[in-house]
């Protein structure tokens, strides 16, 4: 596997896009995070469109409910509600996932616009609520290691070690040995910063909250890439240099971000 350009504009992307995410999640006040989190769900929203294919008006209505969407997250808290809400339609994306055919239905249904808002803005925004909570930056840098960690071993695993498909219905590049490897690095990366922000933490509660975080991770990315092949394309963007766009980068967090937020605010004593 030769450095190649995607290779270095992959790295200088991900400096620049930790640095960014650095002071803004450890950094800045509340107001200046939820618009942070407002301009990514506007473009990641932009991109599901572009996927889908939808008109102009649905477009501009799910941009604008997502919007709304974005603002209950920073002036409510019904954790309690929202948690149902969420295991319905985490369920609801799990069934596309395994369902997924080359039909004229599932394309259709791929396509209700509502499903981008729901997955994307709702799922997402929990990120809000999660830099709320007591140790909520901590909360925060923990499960961006454990994702980022996931992805680079998973991307860079798969391809030194990947021999047998994980799912070619739908990604045809991903492989088992990738999604193990994904799986291994979420953790060892979950343990490490435990070991210097959690240290009182039980190791067995990291490798808990890591594993189910690695896999919902994985599974969002595998949604997200029903979305691309239904679309027929790579990326669902290009804004970003060696990572596609902003659904590309983002898609491990859209389950993961809510189950990290109920499992703290449940069990308050976790870490």
């Amino acid at each position: 596997m030769g450095f190649s350009k995607d290779h270095r504009d992959r790295l200088l992307t991900g400096v620049i896009g930790l640095a960014i995410i650095f002071l803004v999640v450890g950094y800045s006040s509340k107001p200046i995070f939820f618009v942070f989190i407002l301009l990514v769900n506007f473009f990641a929203l932009k991109e599901f469109y572009d996927l889908v294919s939808t008109s102009k008006i649905s477009r501009f209505v799910g941009i604008t409910v997502g919007i709304i969407l974005s603002g209950g997250f920073f002036y409510l808290e019904e954790p309690g509600l929202f948690a149902c809400i969420a295991g319905v339609g985490f369920s609801f994306c799990m069934v596309k996932i395994v369902t997924v055919k080359n039909s004229a239905n599932q394309n259709s249904d791929l396509k209700k616009h509502l499903i981008g808002i729901f997955v994307i803005v709702f799922f997402l925004s929990h990120l809000i609520w999660l830099r709320g909570l007591d140790k909520g930056r901590l909360l925060v840098f923990f499960l961006l290691t454990i994702i980022f960690s996931g992805d680079t071993f998973a991307f860079y695993g798969g391809k030194i070690f990947g021999k047998h498909k994980l799912s070619p219905k739908i990604s045809p590049g991903k492989t088992q040995e990738g999604a193990i490897l994904g799986l291994i690095g979420s953790i060892l990366g979950a343990l490490v910063f435990a070991f210097f922000f959690f240290p009182e933490s039980s190791c067995l509660v990291i490798i808990f909250l890591a594993g189910i975080a690695g896999i919902l991770g994985q599974l969002g990315d595998l949604w997200e890439s029903v979305l691309k092949r239904e679309a027929k394309v790579k990326d669902s963007g290009n804004c970003l240099p060696g990572h596609g766009g902003v659904l590309d980068r983002l898609d491990s967090l859209f389950f993961s971000a809510p189950f990290l937020f109920y499992v703290i605010i449940f069990q308050e004593r976790l870490l």
